[in-house]
């Protein structure tokens, strides 16, 4: 279940002294991808299993999370060893807020199709939603650092 893989990122702001430090922006965009992350690998395994509910809920919940993005990408919040977003984000701020809202809007399009259970079109469905994670990856973020053995 991804809500609770999620708590700690969407934490209540009310009763704060101050707002968010970049290092806690920073660690709740990471958590929001990775959570991310496991939502589509779990994509995947619902839709193998014709589990179509959860596959919805999960989609729904992908679509939430993405639509936060660039409220979890404030100027200033790219930094250090393990963050991966490029300066080229807010150099276009403009068109990656474009692509959270169409990776949102696919991910509510799969789980609308998922209700209707139809495997074929809600695989195509979710092959459109990877390419709009991509097509904001591509440009906007570093690749991963080769670990050393």
């Amino acid at each position: 279940d991804l809500s609770s893989d999620v708590c700690s990122s969407d934490h209540s702001k009310a009763g704060r002294d101050k707002p968010e430090s970049p290092e806690e922006i920073q660690k709740n965009r990471t958590l929001t991808m990775k959570t991310i992350n496991k939502a589509m690998r779990e994509i995947r395994v619902f839709a193998s299993k014709g589990q179509w509910n959860r596959l919805a809920a999960t989609a729904k919940e992908v679509s939430r999370l993405v639509a936060r993005i660039p409220e979890l990408s404030p100027e200033g919040s790219g930094f250090g060893e393990k963050s991966r977003i490029k300066p080229e984000v807010w150099l276009n701020f403009p068109e990656y807020e474009e692509l959270s809202k169409k990776s949102s809007s696919a991910a509510l399009n799969l789980a609308k199709l998922a209700e209707g259970g139809d495997s074929g079109v809600m695989m195509r469905s979710f092959v459109g939603l990877a390419k709009t994670c991509r097509a904001c990856h591509k440009p906007f973020r570093k690749k991963k650092k080769k670990r050393r053995k």
